[in-house]
């Protein structure tokens, strides 16, 4: 009898520890007093947009709301609102937020002697609002800390504009930013933390570059304390760390090949974000995008062949590599397109980095070969025959031999 209720007993405290453990479920905000919305604005904020999961799918262009409570639900002491998108700035930017009071009513008990509560004007309070900037290392930095008392108008509170402190300069990261929100209305305090992502590029982006969620969130966490602790950082150092920081889109699903593009066709960068598998016209152009968002002008490089032909060289064969999300092999096209950087040449889609065209050519293409892409197969066949299409070809010589009928071009688009 005895042994039977030692078991009982360390089975309860077993069910009970358990219990415990388990974490509880969110739970529905009904605070009488809250946030409604936070609007994002001041100098050097980044208006992006969000695109994907599919090209079918419309963009969605992020003004200055981005966080809006609605249903929201407080999870292990954080409040969730329904939206809370990423804020995105400069560097030195000067960021403003603007919170919205929203006022849903106290209880009986609580509106006692509160004569405004009872006729439906919002009673008189008070607010509190603290923001921390938490960086990957969760070092925290203070950045707001403010408080005042609520303005009432007729049936809500009037929204209270905040400055924050400058962001710092030619610095590019991913933070945290942790609001506390707090109000005081007669004896009751309401206080809730919000957790809203924060990205800062190295430097304002370059007009008309493309502005997308995805792009200022990966070049923003690869160049995340990346910098040298002594003397200054080049566009060089920084673009580097982004071609290499490539390699995180790989278990994501992106890879190099071929693709029916879509019609009508806006730019390569949205393509590449859209459509997991591409070629190197997108991949170019979403490495573009993701230098300049940084404020680093780029350029693309395009060796290629402009006819195409079976009775001439007309084609290039690369050195046994692989190529992003694909095995080692040796490629042939007609033409490849990369990105340079004060002449720099960046190649995303097999992650090379030589110092010009010159040494990236030399590098790269082992040989020329005869025949037009078609010889392939359909258009996009990518022309992997590995003796080539006639089985015609010549050993690349160093330097740039205009002879062999390939030409350069460069250019800004994206």
């Amino acid at each position: 009898m005895k042994s039977f209720s030692l078991f009982a007993l360390l089975l309860a405290l077993l069910v009970s520890s358990c219990s415990e453990d388990k974490a509880a479920p969110p739970v529905p905000l009904e605070d009488a007093i809250y946030t409604g919305q936070v609007d994002f604005a001041g100098g050097g904020r980044i208006f992006y947009e969000i695109t994907g999961p599919d090209w079918d799918t419309p963009n969605v262009y992020m003004g200055e709301t981005l966080l809006i409570m609605g249903q929201a639900y407080i999870d292990k002491g954080i409040l969730l609102p329904e939206t809370n998108e990423m804020a995105a700035y400069s560097s030195g930017a000067t960021p403003v937020l603007t919170f919205h009071p929203l006022f849903e009513g106290l209880s009986e008990e609580e509106t006692e002697n509160l004569k405004e509560a009872e006729d439906g004007t919002p009673p008189e309070g008070t607010y509190a609002f603290r923001g921390l900037l938490i960086d990957s290392e969760g070092t925290e930095r203070e950045v707001f800390n403010v408080q005042g008392d609520l303005t009432v108008n007729a049936t809500d509170y009037a929204p209270v504009v905040v400055n924050l402190e400058p962001l710092p300069t030619e610095t590019a990261r991913i933070y945290t930013l942790a609001i506390t929100h707090t109000y005081t209305i007669g004896q009751e305090t309401f206080t809730r933390i919000t957790h809203t992502e924060f990205a800062q590029v190295w430097r304002a982006p370059l007009p008309g570059t493309k502005l997308y969620q995805k792009i200022i969130r990966w070049g923003c966490q690869w160049l995340d304390n990346a910098f040298p602790d002594e003397g200054e950082t080049s566009e060089n150092e920084l673009a580097d760390i982004l071609l290499l920081g490539m390699e995180n889109l790989v278990p994501l699903g992106y890879r190099y090949g071929s693709l029916t593009r879509p019609v009508p066709y806006t730019n390569k960068a949205e393509v590449f974000l859209d459509y997991k598998q591409s070629a190197c016209g997108e991949f170019y152009g979403f490495f573009m995008d993701l230098v300049e968002t940084q404020g680093i002008d780029a350029n693309y490089l395009i060796f290629w062949f402009p006819n195409p032909t079976p009775d001439w060289y007309s084609m290039y064969e690369t050195i046994d590599l692989p190529a992003l999300g694909r095995d080692s092999k040796v490629w042939r096209y007609a033409d490849h397109g990369l990105v340079e950087v004060n002449g720099r040449v960046y190649d995303p889609t097999y992650l090379l980095i030589k110092e010009n065209a010159d040494e990236y050519e030399d590098y790269l293409f082992a040989r020329f070969c005869y025949g037009d892409e078609g010889k392939c197969g359909a258009g996009n066949a990518w022309c992997l025959i590995p003796s080539g299409p006639q089985g015609i070809c010549a050993d690349n010589t160093p330097g740039y031999d205009e002879e062999l009928g390939f030409i350069r071009s460069r250019g800004e688009t994206y």
